[in-house]
């Protein structure tokens, strides 16, 4: 059972563990851009209805089932990963991610394989989701368990760096993929984005093969056994630090998804009508500023480690939520006007919220204990990933509605950000023990 226990930790064994998370956790934000970015692709491929409305329905539904499932993900990988061993749950995610996201770059079209394309492509997506269920908060608790304490706030910061490396290169290659591959991108350019997507998280599934047992998952299990529903005895015993969970993780997941993560779909689509604009120069400038703003949170989150130690676990939320509530407004001007500037605000903004967003991972491994960690952490984070998205419907609801001058609109799609980080804070005033 303790074949693969390391006989002490090391920093190799760490970083590789790190970098292996941040490998296939990155692909939940590649995910969400490249969907963005490719529905209208989608949907004609694999929803061609004649009803325009229905089409745009069920490819959404398509990207949504991804996050419906992603809680059932949660718990199966949760009890895996709690009750038979860490390394054997990551291994058993990565496979499942990188095949299913390999899977849909491969998959026949509607045109030669009729109603089953749609179907095929939905349960790529439900296996891709249960797989994400399972690494998001979870492959994290296994690499920070292989790390020594003392540097776990600077590793912490490399692992979680994944998803914002993924907003910068998912904007960087659709752009370069659309600019070099012109029609030949709608044919199958879209295909090699989703392929080449599924390359990290194979990668990770090889370091993970030969990766190492928790030493901290072990000792447990030799002292006190394992528990037979962790999910239970979180919800039961550790609710205190399971609601500071949900709060301060809904709250960055909020502001992302009600904020930079759809302008792909909210500049174009509902911001260039209202303000007179280009809907292809708005796309772009969104991608544009989707590269800034995942480089800028690359940065956030490998000095975040420095902000730990300065602030505290808890002060490394507040300080940069406070600072993103007051710049959103500005922030999101800049960005609906095209203003060259919003270069720049969106790299600020991107460093802002890697400072804020690092610190999570390293936060709730440490007020759960080990027995129920990966349960806990996994479902907190998997709940807020269903609830998250939906965020999105309400800043174009509240889009619709807003005057169209550039000040009101900069007001309205901030308010839901705002929002996101005001939870933050009121997550990160909940004080809970740390083992």
């Amino acid at each position: 059972m303790f074949r693969y226990a390391p006989k002490q930790l090391t920093l190799r064994q760490s970083l590789l563990a790190a970098i292996s998370t941040m490998l296939v956790w990155g692909l939940e934000y590649y995910d969400i851009i490249l969907f963005a970015s490719l529905a209208s692709i989608l949907e004609t491929y694999f929803f061609p209805s004649k009803t325009a409305i229905l089409s745009a329905i069920e490819t959404w539904g398509a990207f949504a089932s991804t996050y419906f499932v992603r809680p059932i993900g949660a718990v199966i990988f949760g009890w895996v990963g709690d009750v038979r061993g860490r390394r054997l749950a990551t291994i058993a995610d990565a496979a499942l991610v990188g095949l299913a996201t390999l899977a849909i770059g491969l998959l026949p079209t509607y045109y030669t394989a009729g109603i089953l394309a749609p179907i095929l492509l939905y349960l790529m997506r439900i296996l891709q989701g249960i797989g994400l269920g399972g690494e998001a908060g979870g492959g994290a608790t296994w690499a920070l368990e292989l790390t020594p304490r003392n540097v776990r706030p600077y590793i912490n910061g490399v692992m979680y760096s994944g998803l914002s490396w993924a907003v910068f290169l998912t904007s960087f290659v659709t752009l370069i993929a659309k600019k070099a591959m012109h029609q030949a991108f709608s044919l199958y350019g879209w295909r090699i984005l989703f392929i080449t997507g599924a390359i990290p998280a194979l990668i990770a599934l090889v370091i993970r093969l030969w990766g190492s047992e928790s030493l901290e998952w072990i000792e447990q299990v030799r002292s006190r056994g394992t528990v037979k529903v962790p999910l239970g005895i979180v919800l039961s015993r550790y609710w205190v630090p399971f609601i500071a969970l949900i709060l301060i993780n809904l709250g960055l997941t909020i502001y992302y998804y009600g904020g930079s993560g759809y302008w792909y779909y909210i500049m174009p689509k509902l911001i260039a009508p209202k303000l007179r604009l280009s809907a292809d120069k708005a796309y772009t400038w969104a991608l544009v500023l989707g590269m800034y703003g995942g480089i800028g949170a690359v940065v956030g989150e490998l000095l975040s480690g420095f902000l730990i130690r300065a602030l505290g676990l808890r002060g490394s939320f507040i300080a940069p939520s406070i600072l993103l509530i007051l710049l959103s407004p500005f922030i999101v001007y800049l960005a609906f006007t095209l203003n060259p500037l919003s270069i720049y605000t969106s790299l600020l903004m991107g460093i802002l919220f890697g400072l804020a967003a690092a610190p999570q991972t390293l936060y709730f491994t440490s007020i759960f204990p080990t027995e129920v960690r990966w349960s806990a952490v996994a479902f907190g984070w998997n709940i807020n990933a269903s609830i998250g998205p939906l965020t999105t419907i309400l800043v174009i609801l509240l889009l619709e509605t807003a005057p169209s001058s550039p000040m009101m609109l900069a007001v309205y799609g901030s308010i839901v950000m705002i929002a996101g980080a005001l939870l933050v804070i009121l997550g990160s005033l909940i004080r809970t023990r740390e083992y």
